[in-house]
């Protein structure tokens, strides 16, 4: 990770989230019916649709 405090811990909360789903925490905190495979990698293009979805409901 680049986005670090000095205590080598994440330095806002979008790397938090970043770091806790490249080590799979996120799957801890999911229910057991949550599929864990299976998901295609999301595009660029799929990527700002979604942050321009977001953008949308906090304007």
């Amino acid at each position: 990770m680049t986005n670090q405090a000095a205590n080598g811990a994440p330095a806002d909360d979008v790397a938090e989230l970043a770091a806790l789903i490249e080590v799979g925490g996120f799957w801890r905190l999911a229910p057991e019916w949550v599929p864990r495979d299976g998901y295609a990698t999301p595009t660029p293009d799929t990527l700002r649709a979604v942050e321009a979805g977001l953008r949308r409901l906090i304007a």
